[in-house]
């Protein structure tokens, strides 16, 4: 029976339920080595590096990435590859700056904040993070859920219209109202919050299923349960990343074949710049300007995600985490490498002559070919608007789900049970990175906020159990806000930019003693209404400042500022913003600037009891050098730290040299 509803084979259901069984079982088991918060939101601070390199690649990696990869690469050829390598350029400083955060030796970010500036700044981040990780579980679900829904066949559609269940929507919009005011004038554009009804789409009950799972083992084990599920999730994402890839490249000839499809156009396999492709598909080129300024905010947003606190932090010591943050990391950009070869395939298969859409006996597939084949041509442009809409929304859909539907296409002629292997991969990912947003994000509200500020002075097990229905409380939130993503780029976008303002005010925090209270909340509010202005108001700001109008295109909605030239615009209001209140207010008290670089001078020793956060053990007195300069502070350089760093950057050459060859034999 569930063969018949769900499209899904016998042996694919029984690996399906291996992993669930087993998955269940290694939650349970973490659940009973959790005795208080510290176990609960940091494991411990037990693990060694490869638990801490598969911890790293398994909350960073998720099914999403790969399927916006392959989306990308399917709207804009191989240039679709800095969606994800935009983290590329990044990685090396994963090596400089995890052993700084596990110095900090916070259970928290927000102990960060609380530490180095005031409780009210741990506040403001505690908040801002959990937006961060309600976004981040949002964006994960909702690409995987399409990707279920595509490897059932999109039986779970035909499901959702049988059952036409209804589900409220609310939705951030700039419009300008039409009526006059009181004083006769035109009002000012404004944002509104419409809520409108929609019935509950096939991949959403996917989402659901996966939600269930990775709450009830995250709620039980906490961080030490995410942890050991990302060591055996870890290796089924790998598996994931590269079980497909050899499959397309059969169907379009093997190895060496891509170059031999004449429907696709050279610009295809163009590395950064894309202008022709990119204006042909509605997107941005990928210019090596684009992707500096897509690099720097995520580095600038990386360090700040509340789930790398923990990434850094749950090892013994300080290599552990600057190993499996760094390494981890490159595993990542290994498999993007994949995804993107895998798109590239499935896009000379699926818009060549032999594709299964036109061969198909569906005739919505048949249809979605003609719609995918209109919206490649040179010709697309010249159709009416209201036709192109149709056709560019039928196109977004198929990206969004083609991996999935390749896997369908593809792996039930191989052998029964590759579905149902793939499907659990996919699962291990995007459960491996929701669990850890859900678990870090509840400890930010219960240490930082509920703990401090509501009910202090409770039991291990009360802030325990406030934990664990704080963290079902923003995985619901999650579910909420992905309802509202209209295709996997998006979401994507959306992650990338939401850390960053609050992560200037970490940064410099860190490395600039000048850099106090009201600088955090100046730069943070400045950034986020340069990101809510240049994001919502396109048509004002293009209307006003003419000079600027190459930074700006037209869309059938009217003006929008170019993503590249909001991202500028946001950090740098915060930057400038930040640093001039820094200069005209007073600093933060010197005992308390003194503890914290005191506290980041002191190397971590293993096993070291910590009596609060954010403290140096009493029977540690080792301090380091350090370089000192117009009140910055940098580590001094260590033989590990430089070497580690070059060999990083070497790694980053390799990987680019090695997909820019393959890009030309493939």
């Amino acid at each position: 029976m569930l063969a018949a509803v769900l499209g899904l084979h016998i042996a694919d259901w029984i690996v399906l339920c291996c992993y669930f069984v087993g998955i269940l079982g290694v939650g349970i088991w973490s659940a009973t080595k959790v005795t208080n918060a510290t176990d609960f939101f940091m494991g411990g601070r037990r693990f060694g590096k490869f638990f801490m390199m598969f911890f790293a690649f398994g909350s960073g990696t998720s099914s999403d990435q790969a399927i916006n990869a392959v989306a990308g690469t399917w709207r804009t050829g191989l240039a679709g590859i800095w969606w994800q390598f935009l983290y590329l350029p990044v990685t090396p400083f994963y090596w400089v700056i995890a052993p700084i955060l596990r110095r900090i030796r916070a259970l928290t970010t927000a102990d960060f904040f609380g530490s180095r500036f005031s409780p009210a700044t741990a506040i403001l981040y505690s908040v801002y993070g959990i937006v961060i990780s309600i976004v981040f579980i949002a964006g994960a679900l909702f690409s995987s859920g399409k990707m279920i829904n595509s490897l059932t066949g999109n039986s779970l559609d035909r499901m959702a219209e049988s059952i036409a269940f209804e589900i409220p929507v609310v939705s951030l919009t700039s419009v300008a109202a039409s009526e006059k005011d009181l004083n006769g004038e035109d009002p000012k554009p404004r944002l509104t919050f419409p809520v409108y009804w929609r019935q509950l789409a096939g991949y959403e009950y996917a989402i659901l299923a996966m939600t269930v799972m990775f709450v009830i083992y995250g709620m039980a084990g906490g961080l030490s349960a995410a942890i050991i599920t990302d060591f055996a999730q870890g290796i089924l994402t790998i598996a994931f990343s590269l079980l497909l890839l050899p499959f397309v490249f059969w169907e379009i000839g093997g190895l060496g074949a891509l170059h031999q499809q004449p429907h696709l156009k050279a610009e295809t396999f163009d590395f950064l710049a894309v202008n022709s492709a990119a204006q042909q598909l509605g997107a941005e080129p990928i210019t090596f300007f684009y992707v500096c300024v897509l690099s720097l905010t995520a580095l600038v947003g990386i360090i700040v995600q509340p789930h790398i606190m923990g990434v850094c932090g749950a090892g013994k010591t300080e290599y552990e985490g600057r190993f499996g943050f760094t390494v981890g990391n490159f595993l990542k950009r290994f498999c993007t490498v994949a995804w993107t070869f895998t798109g590239l395939a499935c896009a000379a298969w699926y818009l060549g002559t032999n594709s299964p859409l036109a061969t198909s006996d569906n005739p919505a597939d048949r249809a979605i070919y003609a719609a995918v084949q209109q919206r490649a041509s040179d010709e697309f442009d010249q159709l009416p608007t209201e036709q192109q809409q149709e056709i560019d929304a039928i196109d977004r859909k198929f990206a969004d789900e083609l991996f999935g539907r390749a896997a369908f296409d593809i792996l039930p002629r191989i052998v029964p049970g590759l579905v149902g292997l793939l499907m659990a991969s996919l699962l291990a990912a995007v459960m491996s990175t929701s669990d850890a947003q859900m678990v870090v994000s509840s400890g930010l509200f219960t240490e930082n906020i509920y703990k401090r500020h509501i009910a202090p002075a409770k039991s291990e097990s009360h802030y325990l159990w406030v934990g664990r229905f704080a963290g079902l409380a923003i995985v619901v939130a999650a579910l909420m806000l992905q309802a509202t993503f209209t295709d996997v780029i998006q979401a994507m976008k959306v992650v990338i930019k939401t850390p960053a303002a609050i992560g200037i005010s970490m940064w410099f925090g860190i490395f600039w003693r000048r850099w106090n209270t009201s600088a955090v909340w100046v730069a943070t509010s400045a950034s986020v209404a340069t990101w809510i202005a240049v994001s919502q108001y396109g048509d004002q700001l293009h209307a006003a400042v003419p000079a600027l109008s190459g930074m700006f295109k037209q869309t059938d909605t009217g003006w929008v500022m170019q993503g590249m030239w909001q991202d500028v615009s946001y950090l740098a209001a915060g930057v400038i913003a930040g640093v001039t209140t820094a200069l005209l207010t007073r600093p933060q008290p010197l005992q308390q600037l003194d503890k914290f670089y005191t506290l980041l001078r002191t190397p971590v020793q293993e096993g070291e009891v910590l009596l609060t956060p954010c403290s140096v053990p009493e029977d540690n007195n080792v301090r380091e050098p350090v370089i000192e300069f117009a009140g910055f502070q940098f580590p001094y350089p260590t033989r590990i730290g430089v070497v580690g760093f070059a060999v990083a950057w070497g790694l980053v050459f390799v990987i680019i040299g090695l997909t820019k060859l393959l890009s030309v034999i493939l």
